[in-house]
Order: C-alpha cells, then structure tokens, then sequence
C-alpha cells in the first residue's frame, strides 16, 4: 500500500498523477486536464491556494521525451478525486487515504527528536531550509519582473494601467497554444505561482 505515496523533502507524504491514473485506471493526459482545470480558474487567490497542493514537474516516457506530472500532497489528491464515482474509485480512494495515514504515522515515529541537542539541530536545519526557499524564491520572483519577454496578467494590466479582470485568461490559453507558445508558470510574491505568456500573445490579444 505505501507504494501509493511517498515521502517528500520536506517531510510531506505525497503522490503524484502517474500513480493516481495507474491505480483509478484513467489516462494520464486526463488526469493532467483535470489537475490544470483546478489550477485554472477565473478565482486567482483559489488558484494561489491549489498551487500548494499541486507542484508540476516532468518525467521521462519509454521513448525518452519529457512529459508533464504533478506532485500532490493529501488536500490535492481529496479535491482531484472527490467527483469520481462508484465503488472501484471508492475501494482506491480509501487505499489512498489508508496509505496517506499510514505514512505520515510512520514519519511522526521516525522524525521525533529524541534529545533536547537534537532538537535543535532540527530547529537549525528548518531554519536553513527556510531561508533557502525564501533566497530561491526571491530570485524567481526578480526573473519574473525583469523579463521583457514574458508577463503575468496582472503585470501587463499594471504596466498598462488596467484593469486586469478585463483580460480574458482563457482567450490567452486559446492564444498561446494557437501561436505556438507555451503557458509558463513562474513564483510571484504576491500571488504565488501564477502563469506568464509571451509578450507576442499579448500584442495578438490586443490587436
């Protein structure tokens, strides 16, 4: 059962979309439209708030090609499951959430300092950690502002002096794919991983 989910960096029982299709005997490329369907909304502090149960990443098919994944912890695998019905889904939906528990028990039994000295030491190193993520993500939060090239709605509407609820997001997708760019996703500090589209897709947009 604990090969339903695993252990994360950070001490966090995760698991992802290629186990979740393989185990609810779905398409993989369907369970990527649904997770991106959460992340997508009109809603974007709820899109903020997804981005922490969802991480995207990419793994390597048979033929070598990269393909997208996601990475989720228990809140996301409950919201992409909820609507799946019958009494398979049921039986894999409690395995799941079996194996969920079972893991986060075994890392509370496993990670509990056992000294005072130890304590410490754990003190010290989720400090570091911290101060690691947050050095990361005020670089990807400058690389966001400094490009030229690419821009969050919000920014354009900024620069522009708009109001961003006027620009239509799914018009952007439509754009974006139309026109051959891809729909970056880029950390910004005030609204956490949100998606950027090339300078071109805006300019179309806008014609």
């Amino acid at each position: 059962m604990t090969d339903l989910v695993f252990k994360g960096q950070n001490g966090q029982v995760l698991t992802n979309s290629l186990l979740v299709a393989e185990k609810f005997g779905k398409r993989h490329a369907d369970v990527i439209r649904s997770i991106d369907n959460i992340l997508n909304t009109e809603d974007e502090s709820l899109n903020a708030k997804m981005r922490l149960a969802f991480v995207s990443t990419t793994y390597e098919d048979a033929t070598g090609k990269s393909n997208p994944a996601y990475i989720m912890n228990q809140k996301g695998f409950s919201i992409l499951v909820m609507g799946w019905n019958g009494i398979k889904a049921l039986k894999f939906k409690n395995e799941f959430y079996d194996a969920f528990e079972a893991m986060e028990r075994a890392l509370k039994g496993i990670t509990t300092p056992q000294t005072y000295a130890e304590a410490l030491r754990r003190l010290a190193d989720e400090v570091e950690e911290k101060e690691r993520t947050k050095a990361l993500l005020e670089q990807k939060t400058e690389q966001l502002d400094e490009s030229k090239e690419w821009y969050s709605i919000k920014r354009w509407a900024k620069e522009h002096n708009m109001n961003w609820r006027s620009i239509n997001w799914r018009k952007m997708k439509a754009l974006s794919y139309g026109l051959g760019y891809e729909i970056k996703k880029i950390f910004d500090a005030n609204y956490g991983r949100v998606n950027i589209y090339h300078v071109n897709v805006f300019k179309t947009y806008f014609q």
